[in-house]
Parts: structure tokens; sequence; C-alpha cells
């Protein structure tokens, strides 16, 4: 069979803009990859985008508290569990004894939450879902005032209900 010369001419136009498209995009990439490393913030190009991972990141320390660490300083009461959530979902459910600061109003509420503690106590900071950093973002305005000894617990609202430990509000239980 043979082809036309219209159908060879149209079959060579399309290779070559299929050849330019590729090597354009892998000068792109490669211009991005020399660019990322030159930067003094650069993204690693393999890493870890857990929450978890994110959280280290901001600190550059794991302040994460594992969640049976976490369950033992409440059980016997060396830890000061705060609530970063609003106090709205403070209302319709909380760790029992926890106290609500909600980073919206930290300004406002850290001269009368945290005087009564001193500057070695452990602070527990939890909010809710696997992407919430209101707990971290707390954590990091305790730090700024001078509380070193602060540890976050990573989507502690679920993980705490999933376990049944004590709770207050809406799914309250007496232990």
């Amino acid at each position: 069979m043979l082809s036309s010369p219209w159908t060879t001419q149209t079959d060579r136009i399309w290779k070559t803009a299929f050849k330019q498209t590729v090597f354009l995009s892998l000068i792109a990439v490669v211009m991005g990859v020399i660019v990322n490393q030159l930067r003094s913030d650069s993204i690693p190009l393999l890493g870890d985008w857990s929450p978890e991972a994110r959280i280290t990141l901001k600190f550059g320390k794991n302040i994460l508290i594992p969640f049976e660490e976490a369950k033992g300083k409440f059980l016997t009461g060396s830890a000061v569990f705060l609530d970063a959530r609003t106090p709205e979902l403070y209302q319709e459910g909380h760790i029992q004894g926890a106290r609500n600061v909600p980073i919206a109003e930290f300004d406002q509420l850290a001269d009368k939450v945290f005087m009564e503690f001193p500057e070695d106590t452990l602070f527990v900071t939890y909010c809710d879902g696997e992407d919430c950093t209101l707990s971290a973002e707390l954590a990091l305005k305790l730090r700024e005032i001078g509380y070193e000894n602060v540890r976050v617990l990573h989507n502690g609202w679920s993980v705490w209900k999933s376990y049944q430990l004590p709770l207050k509000g809406g799914e309250e239980q007496e232990d």
C-alpha cells in the first residue's frame, strides 16, 4: 500500500512535535531539579510527607508523643492536655480534664491559662484529623513563650475516642 505525500508529511510533523515536547519537558525537569538543589530551602526529592514528618520538620526534632506514652501521662496525671480545636468542638467532646486553647485565641488566653503552670510542665496538645495542624501550631506558640516540655498527640481526639478513654462532653464516659 502506498502512502500519500500528505500522510508522510503529517506523520513527520507529529513526530517532530512529539520529540520537541519530550525534549522541552526533559529540559524543564532538569532545570527544576537544578534550581531546587541550589536553593537554601530546597525540597527533598524523596521524603516522608506524612503529617508526623511535617510536624517534625517544623520543629527540627520529633515532638510527637506516642499514644501509649500520652495515655500513661494522662493516667498518672503527669501532663496537662490542651485541646487546640474550636470552643464548639471542645464542647461537643474532649479528653477528660483537657483545657481548651484554640489557636485563634491563644494571645488572649495565654496569661490566664498558663501562668499557673511552672515552665517544666509537660503539655500535650491535640486536635482532630490526620491533617489537622492546630495542635502543632499551639505547641509552637507554647515554645515561643518559654515552655520547652511540649508534645503533640497527632490526631489525638480521634485516637483517644477509638480507645474509649475518659471523655467529657458529647460522648462522656465515667472512668
